[in-house]
């Protein structure tokens, strides 16, 4: 089989578990699968991880598990099998922890590649594990799958936008504890008291200071108890 066969689309994913394609999006935002490849907008799945799952994810919903707790499963599964440490998971309404001797990991989610690559430069030579996201749905599905301690989140995104995504991981016990700092040049007091309403914990405006950023991050993980 070669490499283009090998992979396919969402459609066939949702073909292939015998369920809608919001279904399988669902899926994908919980991490419970994995993007392995894009074609412009479109997203790209491993057909072999997809097969090897679907028996696995079958069983599990039959327990009657949460989508999340069914992502967290099949990230311990993925973990044996490659010999790595189980990711830490995420306690239900409390802060991240980070742990002893880890680096305290940015998920930085916006849509302009320059942003992300300047953010990650300045932020890795502060000594942060970053990782990265270019729209909505895939911030939720790098949450999910990354575990990240805190998030800059912008507001403009494709496909979700930055309040959608905060609502909806402020909403999830199992991410709720997770600090998000909006970075945004929505620079309006009603933009502002919006963001905090939808859970925000801190603004940054754009263009911002990176000094400043760094000191908010800082600020906000002291104010959760989350060691930096």
């Amino acid at each position: 089989m070669s490499e283009s066969e090998q992979l396919i689309d969402i459609q066939e994913v949702a073909s292939t578990f015998g369920k809608s394609v919001e279904s399988i999006r669902k899926y994908k935002n919980f991490g419970i699968i994995r993007v392995s490849d894009k074609v412009g907008n479109k997203d790209l799945f491993d057909r072999s991880e997809i097969m090897a799952i679907r028996g696995r994810l079958r069983e599990l919903r039959l327990q009657g598990l949460s989508l999340a707790q069914i992502a967290d499963q099949l990230d311990l599964a993925r973990a044996e099998e490659m010999g790595q440490d189980a990711p830490s998971p995420i306690a239900p309404g409390q802060p991240p922890v980070v742990e002893a001797g880890k680096q305290l990991k940015i998920l930085v989610v916006d849509d302009e590649t320059e942003v992300r690559a300047n953010l990650r430069e300045f932020l890795e030579g502060l000594d942060y594990a970053i990782c990265e996201a270019a729209d909505g749905e895939e911030a939720l599905a790098k949450t999910f799958m990354e575990k990240p301690h805190m998030l800059l989140l912008d507001l403009r995104l494709p496909k979700l936008d930055g309040y959608q995504i905060c609502q909806t991981l402020k909403g999830n016990p199992l991410t709720s504890g997770i600090p998000i700092i909006m970075v945004t040049a929505l620079n309006s007091t009603p933009d502002k008291v919006k963001g905090i309403e939808y859970g925000a914990d801190d603004y940054v405006n754009k263009p911002f200071d990176l000094a400043e950023l760094a000191a908010r991050i800082k600020m906000v993980a002291r104010r959760l108890g989350i060691s930096v």
